[in-house]
Protein backbone atom coordinates (compact mmCIF):
# COMPACT_ATOMS: atom_id res chain seq x y z
CA UNK A 1 0.00 0.00 0.00
CA UNK A 2 2.96 2.37 0.81
CA UNK A 3 3.56 2.70 -3.29
CA UNK A 4 -0.13 3.31 -4.34
CA UNK A 5 0.03 5.74 -1.57
CA UNK A 6 3.28 7.69 -2.75
CA UNK A 7 2.35 7.27 -6.57
CA UNK A 8 -1.48 8.33 -5.82
CA UNK A 9 -0.03 11.40 -3.98
CA UNK A 10 2.17 12.18 -6.39
CA UNK A 11 0.09 11.45 -9.75
CA UNK A 12 -2.71 13.68 -8.13
CA UNK A 13 -0.18 16.74 -7.43
CA UNK A 14 0.70 16.43 -11.53
CA UNK A 15 -2.97 15.85 -12.12
CA UNK A 16 -3.85 19.10 -9.95
CA UNK A 17 -1.43 21.46 -10.94
CA UNK A 18 -2.52 20.15 -14.58
CA UNK A 19 -5.75 21.38 -13.47
CA UNK A 20 -5.14 25.19 -12.51
CA UNK A 21 -3.46 25.16 -16.03
CA UNK A 22 -6.20 23.40 -17.73
CA UNK A 23 -8.35 26.15 -15.89
CA UNK A 24 -6.23 29.14 -17.78
CA UNK A 25 -6.29 27.11 -20.67
CA UNK A 26 -9.90 26.87 -20.54
CA UNK A 27 -10.83 30.68 -19.73
CA UNK A 28 -8.62 31.69 -22.46
CA UNK A 29 -9.84 29.12 -24.92
CA UNK A 30 -13.52 30.74 -24.84
CA UNK A 31 -11.91 33.97 -25.12
CA UNK A 32 -9.46 33.65 -28.39
CA UNK A 33 -10.95 30.57 -29.77
CA UNK A 34 -14.21 30.11 -31.82
CA UNK A 35 -16.72 27.31 -30.03
CA UNK A 36 -16.44 25.88 -33.35
CA UNK A 37 -12.54 25.53 -33.02
CA UNK A 38 -12.94 24.40 -29.51
CA UNK A 39 -15.35 21.96 -30.62
CA UNK A 40 -12.68 20.77 -33.23
CA UNK A 41 -10.56 19.89 -30.90
CA UNK A 42 -13.36 17.97 -28.52
CA UNK A 43 -13.86 15.85 -31.66
CA UNK A 44 -10.37 15.31 -32.17
CA UNK A 45 -9.55 14.33 -28.55
CA UNK A 46 -13.32 11.94 -28.74
CA UNK A 47 -12.88 10.19 -32.49
CA UNK A 48 -8.94 9.88 -31.77
CA UNK A 49 -9.27 8.06 -28.39
CA UNK A 50 -11.84 5.54 -29.40
CA UNK A 51 -9.58 4.37 -32.42
CA UNK A 52 -6.73 4.13 -30.74
CA UNK A 53 -8.59 2.29 -28.34
CA UNK A 54 -9.28 0.07 -30.69
CA UNK A 55 -5.89 -0.18 -32.72
CA UNK A 56 -4.49 -1.54 -28.83
CA UNK A 57 -6.67 -4.87 -29.94
CA UNK A 58 -7.51 -5.67 -26.51
CA UNK A 59 -3.36 -5.55 -25.54
CA UNK A 60 -3.53 -3.69 -22.70
CA UNK A 61 -5.62 -5.48 -20.91
CA UNK A 62 -3.24 -8.67 -21.33
CA UNK A 63 -0.08 -6.24 -20.34
CA UNK A 64 -2.48 -5.57 -17.05
CA UNK A 65 -3.63 -9.32 -16.65
CA UNK A 66 -0.54 -11.43 -17.91
CA UNK A 67 2.49 -8.86 -17.50
CA UNK A 68 3.43 -10.47 -14.36
CA UNK A 69 4.03 -13.63 -15.66
CA UNK A 70 6.27 -12.43 -18.30
CA UNK A 71 8.08 -10.16 -15.29
CA UNK A 72 11.98 -11.09 -15.52
CA UNK A 73 14.63 -8.67 -15.46
CA UNK A 74 17.86 -10.76 -16.67
CA UNK A 75 16.14 -11.74 -19.77
CA UNK A 76 14.27 -8.84 -20.48
CA UNK A 77 11.04 -9.47 -19.71
CA UNK A 78 10.80 -12.26 -21.83
CA UNK A 79 10.16 -10.08 -25.35
CA UNK A 80 7.36 -8.64 -24.02
CA UNK A 81 7.92 -5.41 -25.44
CA UNK A 82 8.23 -6.92 -28.62
CA UNK A 83 4.68 -8.27 -28.73
CA UNK A 84 3.13 -4.50 -27.62
CA UNK A 85 4.76 -2.97 -30.40
CA UNK A 86 3.63 -5.82 -33.30
CA UNK A 87 0.13 -5.74 -31.94
CA UNK A 88 -0.04 -1.97 -31.51
CA UNK A 89 1.00 -1.70 -35.19
CA UNK A 90 -1.59 -4.57 -37.00
CA UNK A 91 -4.02 -2.71 -34.68
CA UNK A 92 -3.03 1.32 -36.64
CA UNK A 93 -3.38 -1.10 -40.14
CA UNK A 94 -6.70 -2.10 -39.50
CA UNK A 95 -7.72 1.35 -37.46
CA UNK A 96 -6.77 3.00 -40.70
CA UNK A 97 -8.52 0.17 -43.33
CA UNK A 98 -11.66 1.47 -40.75
CA UNK A 99 -11.06 5.38 -41.25
CA UNK A 100 -10.68 5.28 -44.33
CA UNK A 101 -14.07 3.13 -45.17
CA UNK A 102 -15.57 5.98 -42.87
CA UNK A 103 -14.17 8.90 -44.13
CA UNK A 104 -16.83 9.40 -46.40
CA UNK A 105 -19.55 9.31 -44.33
CA UNK A 106 -18.01 11.71 -41.68
CA UNK A 107 -17.54 14.10 -44.53
CA UNK A 108 -21.20 13.88 -45.29
CA UNK A 109 -22.41 14.53 -42.45
CA UNK A 110 -20.36 16.51 -40.64
CA UNK A 111 -20.07 18.78 -44.31
CA UNK A 112 -23.04 21.08 -43.52
CA UNK A 113 -22.87 21.08 -39.65
CA UNK A 114 -19.79 21.47 -38.89
CA UNK A 115 -17.13 22.20 -41.67
CA UNK A 116 -13.94 22.46 -40.08
CA UNK A 117 -14.37 19.11 -38.88
CA UNK A 118 -13.75 17.99 -42.89
CA UNK A 119 -11.20 20.97 -43.78
CA UNK A 120 -8.96 19.01 -40.75
CA UNK A 121 -10.22 15.02 -40.84
CA UNK A 122 -6.81 13.71 -41.81
CA UNK A 123 -5.29 15.20 -38.98
CA UNK A 124 -6.98 12.72 -37.01
CA UNK A 125 -4.41 9.76 -38.91
CA UNK A 126 -1.40 10.51 -36.94
CA UNK A 127 -3.39 11.57 -33.64
CA UNK A 128 -4.70 7.71 -33.75
CA UNK A 129 -1.01 6.08 -33.68
CA UNK A 130 0.94 7.77 -31.51
CA UNK A 131 -2.18 7.78 -28.62
CA UNK A 132 -2.58 4.10 -29.70
CA UNK A 133 0.83 3.55 -28.65
CA UNK A 134 1.13 6.17 -25.59
CA UNK A 135 -1.63 3.97 -24.63
CA UNK A 136 0.40 0.68 -24.67
CA UNK A 137 3.57 2.10 -23.39
CA UNK A 138 2.17 3.52 -20.41
CA UNK A 139 0.49 0.83 -19.40
CA UNK A 140 3.32 -1.20 -19.88
CA UNK A 141 5.15 1.48 -17.91
CA UNK A 142 2.63 1.69 -15.46
CA UNK A 143 3.11 -2.39 -14.69
CA UNK A 144 7.16 -1.36 -14.28
CA UNK A 145 5.82 0.12 -11.35
CA UNK A 146 5.86 3.56 -12.80
CA UNK A 147 2.62 5.03 -12.99
CA UNK A 148 3.37 9.02 -12.70
CA UNK A 149 5.08 9.95 -15.90
CA UNK A 150 1.74 8.86 -17.91
CA UNK A 151 -0.13 11.03 -15.59
CA UNK A 152 2.43 13.83 -15.92
CA UNK A 153 2.82 13.82 -19.44
CA UNK A 154 -1.29 13.72 -20.26
CA UNK A 155 -2.32 16.29 -17.30
CA UNK A 156 0.15 18.69 -16.65
CA UNK A 157 2.62 18.63 -20.10
CA UNK A 158 -0.14 18.70 -22.38
CA UNK A 159 -2.25 21.33 -20.55
CA UNK A 160 0.92 23.28 -20.66
CA UNK A 161 1.83 22.73 -24.16
CA UNK A 162 -1.99 23.99 -24.76
CA UNK A 163 -0.97 27.27 -22.79
CA UNK A 164 1.97 27.89 -25.27
CA UNK A 165 0.17 27.38 -28.03
CA UNK A 166 -2.59 29.60 -26.56
CA UNK A 167 0.11 32.15 -25.56
CA UNK A 168 1.70 32.15 -29.66
CA UNK A 169 -1.79 32.24 -30.84
CA UNK A 170 -2.50 35.32 -29.20
CA UNK A 171 0.66 37.00 -29.97
CA UNK A 172 -0.36 36.01 -33.82
CA UNK A 173 2.84 34.28 -33.93
CA UNK A 174 0.77 30.74 -35.53
CA UNK A 175 -2.31 31.22 -37.22
CA UNK A 176 -5.17 28.26 -36.27
CA UNK A 177 -3.80 25.62 -38.89
CA UNK A 178 -0.27 25.91 -36.77
CA UNK A 179 -2.17 25.63 -33.76
CA UNK A 180 -4.09 22.74 -34.49
CA UNK A 181 -0.77 20.98 -35.76
CA UNK A 182 1.18 21.87 -32.23
CA UNK A 183 -2.56 20.60 -30.69
CA UNK A 184 -2.03 17.46 -32.14
CA UNK A 185 1.78 17.57 -31.63
CA UNK A 186 1.15 17.62 -27.47
CA UNK A 187 -1.17 14.93 -27.79
CA UNK A 188 1.01 12.94 -29.44
CA UNK A 189 4.16 13.93 -27.10
CA UNK A 190 3.17 10.90 -24.54
CA UNK A 191 4.31 8.49 -27.32
CA UNK A 192 7.44 9.89 -27.86
CA UNK A 193 8.43 10.08 -24.43
CA UNK A 194 7.56 7.14 -23.55
CA UNK A 195 9.59 5.27 -25.76
CA UNK A 196 12.47 7.38 -25.21
CA UNK A 197 12.02 7.02 -21.61
CA UNK A 198 12.15 3.14 -21.76
CA UNK A 199 15.10 2.85 -24.03
CA UNK A 200 16.87 5.14 -21.37
CA UNK A 201 16.09 2.63 -18.75
CA UNK A 202 16.54 -0.50 -20.93
CA UNK A 203 13.28 -1.89 -20.60
CA UNK A 204 12.46 -1.32 -24.38
CA UNK A 205 14.14 -4.86 -25.51
CA UNK A 206 12.33 -5.22 -28.80
CA UNK A 207 14.23 -8.65 -29.47
CA UNK A 208 11.42 -11.60 -29.66
CA UNK A 209 11.06 -14.76 -27.67
CA UNK A 210 8.16 -16.32 -28.88
CA UNK A 211 9.24 -19.79 -27.76
CA UNK A 212 7.93 -18.06 -24.02
CA UNK A 213 4.74 -17.96 -25.08
CA UNK A 214 2.84 -21.73 -24.09
CA UNK A 215 0.42 -22.92 -26.00
CA UNK A 216 -2.31 -22.26 -23.10
CA UNK A 217 -0.52 -18.81 -22.70
CA UNK A 218 -1.17 -17.61 -26.11
CA UNK A 219 -4.92 -18.76 -25.84
CA UNK A 220 -5.45 -16.83 -22.53
CA UNK A 221 -3.60 -13.74 -24.64
CA UNK A 222 -6.10 -14.15 -27.49
CA UNK A 223 -8.77 -14.35 -25.01
CA UNK A 224 -8.07 -11.41 -23.17
CA UNK A 225 -7.60 -9.47 -25.99
CA UNK A 226 -10.89 -10.36 -27.59
CA UNK A 227 -12.58 -8.95 -24.55
CA UNK A 228 -10.14 -6.38 -24.55
CA UNK A 229 -11.08 -4.96 -27.46
CA UNK A 230 -14.52 -4.59 -26.83
CA UNK A 231 -13.97 -3.77 -23.13
CA UNK A 232 -11.35 -0.95 -23.96
CA UNK A 233 -13.86 0.50 -26.88
CA UNK A 234 -16.89 0.36 -25.06
CA UNK A 235 -14.85 2.34 -22.05
CA UNK A 236 -13.86 5.11 -23.73
CA UNK A 237 -16.92 5.03 -26.25
CA UNK A 238 -19.00 5.64 -22.56
CA UNK A 239 -16.64 9.02 -22.36
CA UNK A 240 -16.43 10.19 -25.68
CA UNK A 241 -19.08 9.41 -27.71
CA UNK A 242 -21.45 12.18 -25.97
CA UNK A 243 -19.47 14.71 -27.35
CA UNK A 244 -19.31 13.12 -30.61
CA UNK A 245 -23.33 12.10 -31.12
CA UNK A 246 -23.63 16.15 -30.11
CA UNK A 247 -21.76 16.95 -33.02
CA UNK A 248 -23.34 15.06 -35.01
CA UNK A 249 -26.83 15.83 -33.77
CA UNK A 250 -26.07 20.02 -33.26
CA UNK A 251 -23.09 21.55 -34.41
CA UNK A 252 -19.19 21.64 -33.28
CA UNK A 253 -19.95 24.52 -31.47
CA UNK A 254 -22.60 22.88 -29.08
CA UNK A 255 -19.64 20.31 -28.38
CA UNK A 256 -16.99 23.06 -28.25
CA UNK A 257 -19.43 24.58 -25.24
CA UNK A 258 -19.92 20.96 -24.05
CA UNK A 259 -16.16 20.26 -23.57
CA UNK A 260 -15.92 23.34 -21.89
CA UNK A 261 -18.57 22.37 -18.90
CA UNK A 262 -17.27 18.89 -19.08
CA UNK A 263 -14.12 19.49 -17.85
CA UNK A 264 -15.10 21.25 -14.39
CA UNK A 265 -17.05 17.91 -13.75
CA UNK A 266 -14.50 15.52 -14.54
CA UNK A 267 -12.26 17.47 -12.12
CA UNK A 268 -14.03 15.61 -9.32
CA UNK A 269 -12.45 12.28 -10.89
CA UNK A 270 -8.74 12.88 -10.73
CA UNK A 271 -8.34 11.56 -7.39
CA UNK A 272 -9.37 8.06 -9.17
CA UNK A 273 -7.71 8.21 -12.37
CA UNK A 274 -4.15 8.99 -10.74
CA UNK A 275 -4.71 5.73 -8.00
CA UNK A 276 -6.44 3.40 -10.49
CA UNK A 277 -2.98 3.56 -12.35
CA UNK A 278 -0.70 1.70 -9.82
CA UNK A 279 -2.86 0.33 -8.12
CA UNK A 280 -4.05 -2.47 -11.15
CA UNK A 281 -0.51 -2.92 -10.68
CA UNK A 282 -0.58 -3.93 -7.11
CA UNK A 283 -4.35 -5.71 -7.71
CA UNK A 284 -2.40 -7.74 -10.79
CA UNK A 285 -0.04 -9.39 -8.67
CA UNK A 286 -2.44 -10.09 -5.73
CA UNK A 287 -4.65 -11.94 -8.22
CA UNK A 288 -1.46 -14.15 -9.43
CA UNK A 289 -0.67 -15.34 -5.81
CA UNK A 290 -4.30 -15.36 -4.43
CA UNK A 291 -4.28 -12.57 -1.97
CA UNK A 292 -7.25 -11.69 -1.44
CA UNK A 293 -6.85 -9.86 1.77
CA UNK A 294 -4.74 -7.65 0.08
CA UNK A 295 -7.10 -7.06 -2.64
CA UNK A 296 -10.36 -6.09 -0.22
CA UNK A 297 -8.09 -3.53 1.69
CA UNK A 298 -7.16 -1.84 -1.52
CA UNK A 299 -10.81 -1.92 -2.50
CA UNK A 300 -12.00 -0.41 0.95
CA UNK A 301 -9.22 2.71 0.83
CA UNK A 302 -9.36 3.32 -2.64
CA UNK A 303 -13.25 4.16 -2.12
CA UNK A 304 -13.50 5.82 0.99
CA UNK A 305 -9.99 7.67 -0.26
CA UNK A 306 -11.96 8.57 -3.53
CA UNK A 307 -15.05 9.21 -2.01
CA UNK A 308 -13.71 12.13 0.36
CA UNK A 309 -11.90 14.07 -2.25
CA UNK A 310 -14.12 13.68 -4.92
CA UNK A 311 -17.15 14.85 -2.58
CA UNK A 312 -14.82 17.60 -1.48
CA UNK A 313 -14.32 18.40 -5.20
CA UNK A 314 -18.12 17.85 -6.15
CA UNK A 315 -19.16 20.36 -3.18
CA UNK A 316 -16.88 22.72 -4.75
CA UNK A 317 -18.02 22.85 -7.66
CA UNK A 318 -21.30 22.50 -7.28
CA UNK A 319 -21.81 25.40 -4.99
CA UNK A 320 -20.45 27.45 -7.39
CA UNK A 321 -22.23 26.63 -10.50
CA UNK A 322 -23.49 30.45 -10.84
CA UNK A 323 -20.04 31.66 -10.38
CA UNK A 324 -18.49 29.34 -12.63
CA UNK A 325 -20.58 30.61 -15.53
CA UNK A 326 -20.15 33.92 -14.26
CA UNK A 327 -16.59 33.32 -14.99
CA UNK A 328 -17.31 31.63 -18.54
CA UNK A 329 -19.25 34.54 -19.67
CA UNK A 330 -22.95 34.64 -21.39
CA UNK A 331 -22.49 32.18 -24.16
CA UNK A 332 -22.17 29.23 -21.08
CA UNK A 333 -25.55 30.53 -19.66
CA UNK A 334 -27.88 27.60 -18.57
CA UNK A 335 -25.82 24.91 -18.42
CA UNK A 336 -25.18 24.94 -14.75
CA UNK A 337 -27.20 21.01 -14.80
CA UNK A 338 -24.61 19.92 -17.00
CA UNK A 339 -22.12 21.05 -14.66
CA UNK A 340 -23.77 19.40 -12.08
CA UNK A 341 -24.87 16.12 -13.67
CA UNK A 342 -21.63 15.20 -14.94
CA UNK A 343 -19.70 16.20 -11.52
CA UNK A 344 -22.52 13.76 -9.82
CA UNK A 345 -21.22 10.61 -12.77
CA UNK A 346 -17.56 11.75 -11.70
CA UNK A 347 -18.71 11.60 -7.64
CA UNK A 348 -20.30 8.05 -8.65
CA UNK A 349 -17.87 6.29 -10.08
CA UNK A 350 -14.85 7.46 -7.77
CA UNK A 351 -17.07 6.14 -4.55
CA UNK A 352 -16.89 2.56 -6.33
CA UNK A 353 -12.67 2.85 -5.65
CA UNK A 354 -10.46 0.08 -7.83
CA UNK A 355 -13.79 -1.65 -8.70
CA UNK A 356 -13.01 -1.89 -12.29
CA UNK A 357 -9.23 -2.56 -11.95
CA UNK A 358 -10.15 -5.86 -9.61
CA UNK A 359 -12.75 -6.62 -12.23
CA UNK A 360 -9.95 -6.45 -15.14
CA UNK A 361 -7.29 -8.19 -13.46
CA UNK A 362 -9.31 -10.87 -12.23
CA UNK A 363 -10.47 -14.34 -14.04
CA UNK A 364 -14.21 -12.71 -14.44
CA UNK A 365 -12.79 -9.90 -16.42
CA UNK A 366 -15.04 -11.19 -19.61
CA UNK A 367 -18.13 -10.26 -17.34
CA UNK A 368 -16.73 -6.12 -17.73
CA UNK A 369 -16.63 -6.69 -21.18
CA UNK A 370 -20.13 -8.09 -21.52
CA UNK A 371 -21.24 -5.05 -19.38
CA UNK A 372 -19.54 -2.30 -21.07
CA UNK A 373 -20.97 -3.61 -24.43
CA UNK A 374 -24.50 -3.53 -23.60
CA UNK A 375 -23.70 -0.24 -21.73
CA UNK A 376 -22.67 1.65 -25.21
CA UNK A 377 -25.67 -0.03 -26.98
CA UNK A 378 -27.78 2.02 -23.83
CA UNK A 379 -25.74 4.37 -23.68
CA UNK A 380 -26.37 5.54 -27.66
CA UNK A 381 -30.06 4.92 -27.16
CA UNK A 382 -30.04 7.38 -24.17
CA UNK A 383 -28.12 10.47 -26.10
CA UNK A 384 -30.30 9.67 -29.28
CA UNK A 385 -33.04 10.28 -27.28
CA UNK A 386 -32.14 12.62 -24.76
CA UNK A 387 -29.79 14.84 -27.26
CA UNK A 388 -32.50 15.94 -29.73
CA UNK A 389 -34.56 16.76 -26.35
CA UNK A 390 -32.49 18.20 -24.31
CA UNK A 391 -29.21 19.01 -25.77
CA UNK A 392 -26.12 19.23 -23.92
CA UNK A 393 -28.40 18.65 -20.51
CA UNK A 394 -29.29 15.46 -22.48
CA UNK A 395 -25.74 14.57 -23.34
CA UNK A 396 -25.03 15.02 -19.43
CA UNK A 397 -27.95 13.26 -18.41
CA UNK A 398 -27.79 9.84 -20.67
CA UNK A 399 -23.77 9.98 -18.94
CA UNK A 400 -25.36 9.59 -15.31
CA UNK A 401 -27.47 7.09 -16.80
CA UNK A 402 -24.91 5.20 -18.37
CA UNK A 403 -21.33 5.70 -16.56
CA UNK A 404 -22.99 5.63 -13.10
CA UNK A 405 -25.03 2.74 -14.26
CA UNK A 406 -21.44 0.65 -15.23
CA UNK A 407 -19.86 1.61 -12.11
CA UNK A 408 -22.43 0.62 -9.40
CA UNK A 409 -23.33 -2.74 -11.33
CA UNK A 410 -19.46 -3.70 -10.92
CA UNK A 411 -19.98 -3.45 -7.71
CA UNK A 412 -22.66 -5.55 -6.91
CA UNK A 413 -21.12 -8.03 -9.09
CA UNK A 414 -18.32 -7.88 -6.31
CA UNK A 415 -20.21 -8.55 -4.06
CA UNK A 416 -22.43 -11.26 -5.31
CA UNK A 417 -19.37 -13.33 -6.96
CA UNK A 418 -15.93 -12.40 -4.82
CA UNK A 419 -17.54 -11.18 -1.86
CA UNK A 420 -15.85 -8.16 -2.17
CA UNK A 421 -17.31 -4.75 -0.77
CA UNK A 422 -16.15 -1.34 -0.41
CA UNK A 423 -18.60 0.19 1.54
CA UNK A 424 -18.82 0.81 4.87
CA UNK A 425 -20.89 2.91 7.49
CA UNK A 426 -17.83 5.51 7.12
CA UNK A 427 -19.25 6.09 3.56
CA UNK A 428 -22.72 6.98 5.21
CA UNK A 429 -20.54 9.30 7.57
CA UNK A 430 -18.64 11.07 4.80
CA UNK A 431 -21.85 11.88 2.48
CA UNK A 432 -23.36 13.50 5.96
CA UNK A 433 -20.68 15.80 6.45
CA UNK A 434 -20.75 16.44 2.55
CA UNK A 435 -24.56 16.91 2.63
CA UNK A 436 -24.27 19.28 5.85
CA UNK A 437 -21.61 21.23 4.18
CA UNK A 438 -23.23 21.83 0.62
CA UNK A 439 -26.69 22.81 2.99
CA UNK A 440 -24.57 25.57 5.21
CA UNK A 441 -22.86 27.02 2.11
CA UNK A 442 -26.28 27.17 0.15
CA UNK A 443 -27.89 29.20 2.72
CA UNK A 444 -25.04 31.69 2.52
CA UNK A 445 -26.03 34.98 0.74
CA UNK A 446 -24.17 35.46 -2.76
CA UNK A 447 -22.09 38.24 -2.77
CA UNK A 448 -22.41 41.37 -5.31
CA UNK A 449 -18.09 40.44 -6.61
CA UNK A 450 -18.48 36.78 -7.88
CA UNK A 451 -14.99 36.64 -7.23
CA UNK A 452 -15.57 37.43 -3.75
CA UNK A 453 -18.51 35.16 -3.72
CA UNK A 454 -16.06 32.09 -5.21
CA UNK A 455 -13.38 32.33 -2.58
CA UNK A 456 -15.22 32.85 0.50
CA UNK A 457 -17.53 29.62 -0.26
CA UNK A 458 -14.32 27.67 -1.29
CA UNK A 459 -13.20 28.59 1.86
CA UNK A 460 -15.93 27.95 3.78
CA UNK A 461 -16.69 24.33 2.56
CA UNK A 462 -13.32 23.38 3.23
CA UNK A 463 -12.91 24.87 6.77
CA UNK A 464 -16.44 22.69 7.41
CA UNK A 465 -16.02 19.40 5.20
CA UNK A 466 -12.23 19.23 5.71
CA UNK A 467 -12.44 20.32 9.52
CA UNK A 468 -15.04 17.55 10.31
CA UNK A 469 -13.88 14.62 8.28
CA UNK A 470 -10.73 15.29 9.66
CA UNK A 471 -12.47 15.06 13.09
CA UNK A 472 -14.80 12.11 12.34
CA UNK A 473 -11.61 10.15 10.91
CA UNK A 474 -13.09 9.50 7.35
CA UNK A 475 -9.93 9.13 5.84
CA UNK A 476 -7.59 7.47 7.86
CA UNK A 477 -4.21 7.86 4.74
CA UNK A 478 -5.50 12.12 4.61
CA UNK A 479 -5.36 12.38 8.88
CA UNK A 480 -2.08 11.00 8.93
CA UNK A 481 -0.94 13.37 6.67
CA UNK A 482 -2.53 15.84 8.51
CA UNK A 483 -1.17 14.81 11.91
CA UNK A 484 2.14 14.89 10.28
CA UNK A 485 1.80 18.45 8.40
CA UNK A 486 0.55 19.63 12.61
CA UNK A 487 3.57 17.84 13.84
CA UNK A 488 6.17 19.75 11.70
CA UNK A 489 4.39 23.03 12.46
CA UNK A 490 4.15 22.52 15.88
CA UNK A 491 8.40 21.96 16.03
CA UNK A 492 8.86 25.12 13.79
CA UNK A 493 6.96 27.22 15.92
Amino acid sequence: MGVIKRQTIKGSIYSYLGVGIGFLVTIISIKLLTTAQIGLTAIFVAVSGIYSQFSTLGFTKVIERLFPYFRDEENKHNGFIFLTLAVGMVGFIVSLGSFFFLKSYIIANYQSKSPLLVEYVWYIVPLIFFRMYALMLDTYNKMLFDATTGTILNDFVYRVGNLFLLGAFYLKWINFSMFILGYIFFLSLPAIYLTGLLIYRKQFNIKPKLQFISPSLRKEMISISVFGIIGGVSSIALKQIDTIMLGAYADLSTAGVYSIIFYFGTVVLIPSVALGKISSTIIADSWKNNDVKTINDIYFKSSINQMFFSLLLFILIAANTNNIIQLLGNRYQGTQWVIVLISLTSLIVASTGSSVQIIGTSHKYKIQTYSLGLLVVLSVIFYAIFIPILGMIGAALGSLLSISGASLMRVFYLKRNMNLFPYRKIHLRCLAIGIFTFVVVSLVPAFHNFLIDLLMRCLLIAILFIGLSYLFRISDDFNQIADKFLKQTRRVK
